[in-house]
């Protein structure tokens, strides 16, 4: 009998591990539900160009594309749900004016992830659409909080940031965002040296990209780089200080929320502030989330639209 080997990089779930996805999932569910938030379940295959709408380049290199015998033209499995959820609010969702979503699925990279080697997450979040600016932002980092607390995670922690900042900080350079946000991610100050002495910006630039990969872009830091960095810069600055200062405000004993520049989306499709959450005891990021306004806009929708997500398999090895 021929051995059939699974995929590398994908996992057959049953048992203990099968019904304590469930079963945080339910409680994920309700938390949304009791907040107004619809359920969507999108297909698990799209088009090609419904994925790569307004995120391009950020998520083609992660997409499996291939040809449908059906003769229904190239077909991909989706590596991330958000672009979904805006198609969906572009074309069959067109008579809302507001939309609160939530979803949940399994979704699957074209290439390993390099630190654990899995090409699949369960990916699960919440999207709200039609709520601009600040009203948006902090409905969704309290349901990212609650989200948290409901799985069991302790002490949750939202570092908050602002693509305007890095967008304005490199806006001279000819190297691609995805090289920026890679340097960033990876927090290593001997990294961005290396790479800044082929960039001829300015030393101030330069001076705050060590600084932010050094985990020293704090709220000090911002009020000092108003006079050396830009317009833009202090555009976004006033706007993510004034996002944190009304979230501490609100939710004040539900999560602590930290700026940090240098954080980072998981796709670069995000327009605005984008954020990451953590918890006691748990070493890397366990949500991430933010605006993507831009992305929206380009599906042909003109619509504010900001939102979260996480891997539910990460989140129950976490805890």
């Amino acid at each position: 009998m021929t051995e059939v080997k699974p995929v590398i990089g994908l996992e057959d779930v049953f048992g203990t591990r099968a019904r304590e996805l469930r079963r945080l999932q339910h409680k994920l569910f309700e938390t949304y539900a009791d907040a107004g938030y619809e359920e969507v379940i999108p297909p698990l295959v799209e088009r090609p160009q419904t994925l790569n709408t307004g995120a391009g380049r950020f998520l083609e290199d992660q997409t499996l594309v291939f040809s449908d015998p059906a003769d229904a033209g190239l077909l991909a499995i989706r590596p991330d749900i958000t672009p979904q959820i805006a198609r969906i609010a572009a074309t069959r969702m067109q008579d809302s004016d507001e939309l609160k979503l939530y979803y949940s699925g399994q979704v699957m990279a074209a290439r390993p992830d390099a630190r654990t080697g899995s090409r699949q997450q369960w990916q699960t979040g919440v999207e709200c659409l039609g709520l601009s600016g600040e009203e948006g932002d902090v409905e969704v980092m309290h349901l990212a909080a609650l989200s948290m607390h409901a799985a069991g995670f302790n002490a949750p922690v939202l570092q908050v940031g602002h693509m305007g900042l890095i967008q304005a900080i490199v806006s001279e350079s000819s190297t691609a965002m995805e090289v920026w946000s890679k340097l960033l991610s990876r927090r290593s100050p001997e990294d961005m040296k290396a790479h800044l002495q082929s960039e001829s910006m300015s030393q101030d630039h330069k001076d705050a990209l060590i600084v932010m990969v050094s985990g020293q872009a704090d709220r000090d830091w911002l009020e000092s780089g108003k006079t050396l960095l830009g317009d833009e810069f202090n555009h976004a600055a006033s706007e993510l200080m004034h996002l944190v200062d009304t979230v501490n405000t609100r939710l004040s004993g539900e999560v602590e929320v930290n700026i940090d520049a240098a954080v980072m989306p998981r796709f670069l499709y995000h327009s605005g502030i984008v954020f990451s959450g953590f918890s006691a005891g748990a070493s890397q990021a366990l949500l991430h989330g933010g605006r993507y306004d831009a992305m929206m806009a380009l599906h042909g929708r003109d619509m504010p639209a900001t939102g979260f997500s996480f891997d539910l398999w990460a989140w129950l090895d976490a805890v």
